[in-house]
């Protein structure tokens, strides 16, 4: 990779990182005011479990909606290196959403209340991106067009 590419892979990283956090900050709000359904609660066994279900459920759907448009992105910046981008871009937005989280004060209430959300939240951020950017360069390269385009330009003398 040359200089010019990897200045223009950091600037689209820490750019896309931004969006990904704003994105995830917005969602992750719309869709914590949505109240359950009513039908929800009879779904499952206890309230408890129900309650904690439908907050999983928003926030996974909160997470999948802001990862959808930054991994579209990195497709289209970087084709061959849009899974290391959605990866570096979500690790960066992680590391930005994470350090709050780190202070004396804040860190014993995660600790404390229940740490595997906390642990599964972030695994989620960081899975989530570079996950669709594979599946959305995967599904656009199996397109008839772009693979005998892709064999044409390897064979000798453009041809088949």
């Amino acid at each position: 990779m040359t200089v010019t590419a990897r200045i223009r892979f950091i600037l689209a990283a820490v750019v896309l990182a931004a969006v990904y956090y704003y994105l995830l900050v917005f969602l992750v709000g719309w869709t914590s005011v949505h109240e359950r359904p009513e039908w929800w609660l009879g779904v499952f066994p206890t309230r408890h479990l129900a309650v904690i279900t439908w907050l999983v459920t928003l926030h996974s759907v909160a997470v999948l909606l802001a990862a959808l448009p930054v991994a579209v992105a990195t497709v289209v910046i970087a084709r061959r290196e849009a899974v290391l981008l959605g990866l570096t871009v979500a690790v960066l937005e992680t590391v930005v959403a994470v350090a709050p989280s780190l202070s004396s004060t804040i860190w014993p209430l995660i600790w404390d209340s229940h740490p595997i959300f906390f642990i599964t939240d972030q695994i989620k951020l960081i899975v989530t991106v570079p996950a669709v950017a594979w599946v959305l360069r995967a599904a656009s390269s199996n397109n008839r067009l772009e693979r005998s385009r892709n064999a044409s330009s390897m064979s000798p003398g453009g041809g088949r």
